[in-house]
């Protein structure tokens, strides 16, 4: 699976992501879930992970791995 994120390519196997996926699934389910329970909005939460996303993947030093 070829994924393109702020102009760079992302290589990550399908069955990794797939794990990755479901390791992360609770937790990020829980993270929302605590928002919106504290009175932000799904858009603002969904927008919010978002720009930390994006913040993640811009840092040079945080280089991405191929598994």
């Amino acid at each position: 699976m070829l994924r393109i994120l702020n102009s760079r390519q992302i290589v990550v196997s399908s069955d990794r992501l797939h794990d990755c996926k479901e390791y992360l699934e609770s937790e990020f389910h829980l993270m929302i879930d605590h928002a919106l329970s504290v009175g932000w909005s799904l858009d603002e939460v969904t927008l919010a992970l978002n720009g930390l996303v994006a913040e993640e993947v811009a840092v040079p030093e945080r280089a991405i791995t191929l598994h």
